[in-house]
């Protein structure tokens, strides 16, 4: 369904605010008005992102500390996560930054023209202040119109290419969020997937270093799933591993992140949780779990019993993302070691 007049007018309207206001907060900060900076900024106003906010308040705070080289690891992490093998992905980040250098190109042409038709204007004007001779006053006044004409045909060009290239941005921003979506989602469960686990467990360590926020690790593991893979075959084991998925799901609270780690492993980051909620959670998980009963949908042959045994960790200020995961890991298989279906707290 294509958008209504209205609501077509809003979008131009919106895009062009945003524009204005990107170029303005780039000239209020001094930098470059390049295709990165300036798609920095647009995306910056539109507030799509919150994390990519956080991070450029903090340049903006002490806006010496900003580089080039930051600016395109921002625009790469958060607007265009463009993994190196991945043609369609840097075919879209390509497009989207000529886009952009487009408009910002036909910005400097026009601001140009504009210094150009102002100066002849001028120029204009002081000559009708001087003239007495109305066959000379009809000439320049001829000569008036048609420079003003002549820019308000350029601006009007500008005005035109402005909207179109804003839809154009409007779809590759669509495009690029489709692409990051599935680049960081797993396919079969619909969870976040192991790229999207390493990022977001790197950053709770970065933001534990600097404002020394407590969060925790929990890894768990479905028990004898080799069996169930073995006796019932492997579209009965996806059908398990979406549907654990799914009641995991409903246990989480926003700021959990829920990972399938990898195969019938799934991993969860708790940002501002100590080492007892982790735990609790943990525990709701597994019972949660415990109580299931499967059976397959077209036999109705019973599957049974289906339990997960998990292990819990704290971070300690200094660890490293593998530190931290060895010692989850390792209370988990302490709990299959001890007879599954249980949380343990990592040492």
């Amino acid at each position: 369904m294509s958008d209504s007049p209205t609501n077509q007018l809003q979008s131009d309207e919106s895009a062009a605010e945003l524009f204005r206001l990107s170029l303005s907060r780039l000239g209020k900060y001094r930098l470059s008005i390049t295709p990165v900076n300036y798609t920095l900024m647009y995306f910056y106003l539109s507030g799509d992102d919150l994390s990519l906010n956080e991070k450029l308040d903090e340049l903006f705070y002490d806006i010496e500390k900003w580089t080039d080289e930051k600016a395109k690891k921002l625009f790469n992490r958060y607007i265009c996560e463009c993994k190196p093998d991945s043609v369609e992905n840097e075919k879209l980040r390509q497009e989207l930054l000529n886009t952009v250098a487009n408009i910002l190109g036909m910005l400097i042409d026009l601001a140009g023209k504009t210094a150009l038709s102002n100066k002849s204007l001028e120029k204009q004007i002081e000559k009708l202040s001087v003239s007495k001779v109305p066959s000379d006053i009809l000439h320049i006044a001829s000569e008036i119109i048609s420079e003003t004409r002549s820019f308000v045909d350029e601006t009007r060009k500008f005005e035109a290419t402005l909207s179109t290239s804003s839809h154009v941005i409007q779809t590759l921003k669509h495009e690029l969020d489709d692409a990051r979506r599935q680049a960081s989602k797993d396919a079969l469960t619909g969870l976040y997937n192991r790229r999207m686990f390493d990022e977001v467990l790197s950053a709770a360590i970065d933001s534990n270093v600097n404002e020394q926020e407590p969060f925790c690790l929990l890894l768990l593991d479905i028990d004898n799933f080799k069996e169930i893979n073995d006796n019932h075959g492997h579209i009965v084991g996806d059908k398990i591993l979406i549907g654990l998925s799914n009641v995991l799901k409903k246990h989480m609270r926003g700021s959990d992140y829920l990972c399938r780690y990898g195969g019938e492993e799934f991993a969860v980051i708790m940002s501002e949780t100590f080492i007892t909620g982790a735990f609790s959670v943990a525990e709701n998980l597994r019972k949660s779990i415990d109580i299931l009963r499967l059976k397959h949908v077209k036999t109705g042959e019973k599957i049974g019993k289906v339990t997960i045994s998990l292990g819990v960790a704290c971070y300690r200020n200094g660890e490293s993302a593998e530190e931290i995961i060895d010692r989850c890991d390792t209370a988990m298989y302490r709990a299959k070691s001890l007879g599954k279906n249980r949380t343990i707290i990592a040492d």
